[in-house]
C-alpha cells in the first residue's frame, strides 16, 4: 500500500460517523386529553443533577398511551423524567408539601421516596440498537 492509499484510508476512517440511535418512550395510563406532556431526556448523572436535559419535547396529552421518539441519540446512559401539565400553565403543580398534584413519572418506573428517584434507578443504556422503553404515569 503506498502513501497515497494509506492517507485516503486514514481520512475515510476519520469521517465515518458514530452510529446514533433512537429512543422510543411510551407513557402509559394517561387519564385524559387535557394539557401537555413535558418529557426530558438526560445523558449521564451530571446532566440530571444539574437539570440540563440532553433533549426534551412537549406533546399533546392523549388518554391512554403516548409515544415519543428521541432521534440521533449517542451511545451512553440516559434517564427520562416527565410530567402531565394538565392545566397548561407550563409547570408541574405541587401541594403545600411540595408533592405533585399533576401526573408524573420516570424511566424504569422509578419510585419516588421522600424526593425524586436517583439517576441510577432511572437510567438505561443506549448502545448499537434502537431502544424502546415505557413508564406508567403516576397521578
Amino acid at each position: 500500500m503506498n502513501l497515497l492509499q494509506l492517507s485516503a484510508l486514514s481520512f475515510t476512517l476519520v469521517i465515518v460517523p458514530v452510529s446514533a440511535q433512537t429512543v422510543q418512550f411510551d407513557i402509559q395510563s394517561i387519564q385524559h386529553n387535557h394539557g401537555k406532556l413535558y418529557i426530558q431526556l438526560y445523558k449521564g448523572k451530571q446532566s440530571y443533577k444539574s437539570n440540563k436535559p440532553y433533549s426534551s419535547t412537549i406533546v399533546k396529552a392523549k388518554e391512554g398511551t403516548v409515544s415519543v421518539t428521541f432521534s440521533d441519540i449517542e451511545a451512553g446512559d440516559y434517564a427520562i423524567r416527565y410530567f402531565h401539565d394538565e392545566n397548561n400553565n407550563g409547570s408541574m403543580d405541587t401541594n403545600l408539601f411540595g408533592l405533585p398534584v399533576e401526573g408524573y413519572g420516570f424511566s424504569n418506573n422509578a419510585i419516588v421516596n421522600f424526593g425524586p428517584p436517583s439517576y441510577e434507578q432511572m437510567s438505561f443504556e443506549v448502545a448499537q440498537q434502537p431502544v424502546k422503553t415505557h413508564s406508567t404515569i403516576n397521578y
